[in-house]
């Protein structure tokens, strides 16, 4: 890092991956709760030596005195017993010098999931932390559980259920699963083994010789099992799917599949229910091969494996729901659990890490799923032939889940340019093809923030950072939340020939928007911007505008940060 990105860094303040801290006389212990959360999370860097003025909510460099000592200090630190893992190289601790005085900067990587968790004081289940929006916090009992399990090569999936049978397996799902694999695989061996056999070498059942017990493991009883038992077992794990078209006020679905005691709800079924939902309408031409109409294109076939990522990598063993939306213009596939592997390799493929690696198998028997982490590589290419909005893949933390959203629209749409051509009118001339993109995904997916741009263009995070902060500058994009939790959101009443007819905010008259904003407060204490709209019944852009007016008049003030930011009257 150069004086001049940390200058960058300290002009936009903290974000998920950058934490600043004083430091001017000794390491402060909280930088190890930061160094645990980043590595059990993305990764990012902690700076030494900078002093947060959180009335203005403004960085500036302090220093760090006798660095060379501090430095020692923490090697000496990470080496011994504070951390679990020293997760570091020498090149991974870097001493600056800015304004004349030394700062220390602690590049952090993401742990591989072998090596979490990361924690401190030889104790996991009080020394684990994980990073959000709102900073670093310490990680949960099931959150810790998680992390031991995922470390396993073996898998989530292996686990033998004592006293569970081939009896307590569906026969109708293990005959129609055997059609599907005699169907592809007609000279197969496994055609002649009897159901409990056949079982048993998809690995959905498994006997251990050394405990001297035998019985159906967790993919077999999730993948072929009958509906109660599964239930029972998984109480914590709903499946849903809800297609959201044509819908309005008193209609939240045009058409819904769930757990409703109506069929055997098992991975089989619901998947194959599900798949012809998902792919009926698909807005894809058909193509000719050998003067034949082929209907299954490249994007059904991402469609088929978006879903069974979203199974396999499923963590069945915590709170969530396999849930799938469909709408007019995307596919959303969530799943409970966290990413195994970070988003770059993901998106670079090769180097798939199933957390259900039996299921992987046993779908992959009949035909779906790719195997050695082509599978989402697969998808981002039908998505760039079709020229679509690149796939938004998200791992929310605080939710303990892992979303993945197919966009099924251009990436530039004509509408969605003359959109923003009327919004700003002579000064879009002026905006580069990175900002034109930021604008873009605001106005189409109603906002954005920096790790949603990462996946779209090929920047760092802080220089990300720096474009979104100067679209604020300009007044394009508006920001909630604040440091690590800023969402930006298109300021859809920009005016660019609105500049020499304003005036001073701190003299403009209030609307009647703005007094029923000061009554609200008055009469509850507080106000949200989500209280804002749904009170009012107004749009996100104009909340946060008539929000940002009172509060630079000097009517209002922030209190709280991030998602729990509300707005209170002045003292």
């Amino acid at each position: 890092m150069t004086d001049i990105e940390l200058l960058d860094i300290l002009k936009i303040g903290e974000t998920v991956d950058v934490e600043c801290k004083e430091g001017e006389n000794k390491v402060p212990n909280s930088l190890w709760e930061s160094y645990s959360a980043m590595a059990n999370t993305n990764g990012g860097i902690i700076i030494l030596g900078i002093k947060e003025n959180k009335g203005k909510g403004t960085f500036e460099v302090q220093g760090v005195k006798n660095i060379d000592k501090r430095i020692q200090d923490f090697w000496n630190t990470i080496n011994g017993n504070k951390v679990n893992r020293n997760l570091l190289r020498d090149e991974d601790v870097q001493k600056l010098t800015i304004e004349g005085m030394d700062v220390l900067i602690i590049n952090v990587p993401r742990a591989n999931y072998k090596e979490k968790p990361i924690y401190l004081n030889e104790n996991p289940y009080k020394g684990t932390y994980k990073r959000n929006a709102e900073g670093d916090y310490k990680s949960t009992e099931e959150e810790v559980n998680a992390m031991i399990r995922d470390a396993s090569e073996e898998g989530n999936d292996g686990v033998i259920l004592e006293d569970y049978t081939i009896k307590d397996l569906d026969e109708d799902t293990i005959k129609k699963y055997r059609n599907r694999f005699s169907s592809r695989e007609p000279d197969h061996p496994w055609n002649a083994l009897d159901n409990e056999e056949f079982i048993e070498m998809l690995g959905g059942i498994k006997e251990d010789r050394r405990r001297k017990i035998k019985g159906v493991t967790v993919a077999g009883l999730l993948m072929f099992g009958k509906g109660l038992y599964i239930r029972d077992l998984f109480a914590k794990i709903n499946f849903d799917f809800r297609e959201e078209i044509d819908v309005n006020s008193n209609q939240r679905w045009s058409d819904r599949f769930t757990i409703d005691g109506t069929w055997e709800n098992n991975l089989y079924n619901f998947y194959f229910t599900v798949i012809n939902k998902l792919t009926s309408n698909v807005k894809v031409p058909f193509k000719l091969e050998n003067l034949e109409r082929k209907d299954d294109t490249l994007v059904h076939q991402a469609i088929r494996e978006a879903f069974v990522n979203q199974i396999i990598h499923a963590d069945f063993n915590i709170q969530g729901t396999l849930k799938i939306i469909k709408t007019k213009d995307s596919l959303e596939f969530t799943n409970p659990g966290s990413l195994k592997i970070d988003l770059e390799s993901i998106f670079k493929g090769g180097n798939s890490k199933s957390r259900n690696p039996r299921i992987q198998k046993m779908f992959s028997l009949i035909g779906l799923g790719e195997g050695a982490g082509s599978g989402f590589p697969k998808i981002l290419s039908a998505w760039n032939e079709q020229n679509w909005r690149t796939p938004e893949l998200k791992e929310e933390t605080n939710l303990s889940q892992v979303s993945l959203k197919l966009w099924m629209i251009s990436m530039l749409p004509e509408e969605c340019l003359e959109s923003l051509k009327s919004i700003f009118g002579k000064a879009f001339n002026s905006f580069n093809k990175d900002e034109v993109l930021i604008l873009a995904t605001s106005y189409l997916e109603g906002s954005v923030n920096n790790a949603r741009i990462q996946l779209m263009i090929d920047k760092h995070s802080y220089d990300i950072t720096g474009i979104l902060h100067d679209l604020v500058e300009k007044e394009t994009l508006i920001v909630d939340g604040y440091g690590r939790g800023k969402v930006y959101y298109l300021n859809e009443e920009y005016n660019s020939n609105d500049e020499c007819n304003r005036i001073l905010v701190k003299d403009k008259p209030q609307n009647n928007d703005e007094i029923n904003i000061l009554e609200y407060i008055k009469a509850n204490g507080s106000i949200s911007n989500k209280e804002c709209r749904e009170n009012f019944n107004i749009g996100k852009t104009k909340a946060f505008g008539l929000l940002k007016s009172l509060e630079e008049s000097g009517k209002i003030k922030k209190a709280g940060k991030g998602s729990l930011t509300r707005y209170v009257l002045m003292d």
